[in-house]
């Protein structure tokens, strides 16, 4: 594929950080092969992390404990469940990429390519930021119950002491984990590297889509800032060879967004039901019980609901961004132009007129609006848990 080859200059080069994210797990590259580590990394959690609490549970009585438990098990498979739609989805987003390049390719002005090179620069450091996020989260998930456990193993007394505090709550294959310290250090080495996987498919989840989204959003930006200037250029000739270039990048911005929804369509429904799921389970467990062990819980609602937030605020960037080219060619006299150039016009009109963005598994768009419908729904949820529990 010639595409992963980039002919552009290093300041104009994109996904730059998330590409080298999926080649690192076998999810990118020419070498189809090196999927293995993908197969690897599913196989660590399954055998460590979310096979021994769909088997053994959490090793806790009590319905709080069965809420813990099912919260953190729904969050560890909504992610292997959304990395593996992406990956059945490979074809969908290389094509995406592919057409992401061609476009970036293509005759800018000089004003535009600088904001292009602007706008990489933007996406790969949020991309950077959000894994050093994302990273310090997981040291903290990982390290504090460590923490808690030694201090309570070097100063208090063993008849005096409470459970030690875990990672993830399960009954790890039979272990004494929370009274023996050294089934303790077994389960911590057992259960670190899955859950820092999980983390890291999580983190790769979160920068491609939401950086494929953006550069949809910039593509449509770009196309309507070229038809706002379009009426600048006197000469009939170059004013039609511009408008045949700002249509075929329309065409481009409208393709891009084919591939993205069919690469990410299926993986937004499966965030919505698990972010409505999650976050009532975890505001009952949250306001139910206090002390250390929530921390872990509160990292995971936080990863989580702040996922939610940025998909749907992208995806209303989307969506109006995409709006804005009609607005720019509504706004364009294009009835002084010839015959043949207005129908040009008004095909683009009407086509721009549907909506464009994407959808949760074709059902509706993934936008503001239905952030707070995904919370009400998950704070009715709440409370009908609160009051029967």
């Amino acid at each position: 594929m010639h595409f992963l080859k980039r002919s552009l200059p290093p300041n104009q080069q994109f996904l730059t950080f998330g590409l080298r994210a999926l080649r690192l797990i076998g999810l990118w590259g020419p070498d189809r092969r090196q999927i293995f580590r993908y197969y690897l990394l599913v196989l660590a959690e399954l055998m460590l992390l979310v096979g021994p609490k769909i088997i053994f549970g959490s090793g806790q009585d009590g319905f709080e404990s069965f809420v813990r438990n099912s919260a953190e098990l729904i969050f560890l498979i909504e992610v292997m469940i959304s990395i593996g739609i992406f990956a059945s989805r490979r074809k969908s987003f290389e094509r995406l990429v592919e057409v992401l390049d061609q476009t970036l390719q293509r005759k800018w002005p000089d004003p535009m390519r600088d904001e292009i090179g602007q706008f990489n620069r933007k996406v790969e450091l949020f991309a950077r930021v959000y894994a050093a996020y994302l990273f310090g989260m997981l040291v903290f998930f990982c390290v504090f119950p460590v923490i808690s456990t030694f201090y309570k193993v070097l100063f208090v007394a063993e008849e005096e002491r409470s459970d030690f505090m875990l990672i993830i709550y399960v009954k790890f294959f039979g272990l004494d984990i929370e009274r023996n310290v050294y089934h303790y250090m077994i389960y911590i080495v057992g259960i670190v590297g899955p859950v820092s996987a999980s983390a890291f498919q999580s983190s790769i989840k979160m920068i491609v889509i939401v950086v494929v989204i953006q550069y949809g959003a910039k593509l449509f930006d770009l196309v309507a800032k070229r038809v706002t200037v379009l009426e600048l250029i006197k000469s009939d000739q170059e004013r039609h060879d511009e408008l045949r270039e700002i249509i075929k990048l329309h065409n481009l911005a409208l393709e891009y967004v084919e591939h993205l929804e069919e690469t990410v369509c299926f993986i937004m429904i499966n965030q919505i039901l698990s972010c409505m799921l999650i976050s009532c389970l975890m505001m009952f467990y949250i306001t139910t019980n206090f002390g250390p062990n929530v921390a872990t819980v509160v990292q995971l609602f936080m990863v989580l609901v702040g996922e939610m937030i940025v998909y749907c605020f992208n995806g209303t960037m989307l969506i109006e961004k995409a709006t804005s080219v009609v607005d720019a060619l509504f706004y364009y006299p294009w009835y002084k132009e010839p015959v043949r150039v207005q129908k040009t016009f008004l095909r683009m009109i009407q086509r721009g007129q549907r909506p464009t963005g994407i959808t949760a598994a074709k059902f509706y768009y993934v936008d503001v609006n239905r952030l707070g419908v995904v919370f009400q729904a998950s704070y009715s949820y709440y409370l009908i848990l609160k009051n029967s529990f």
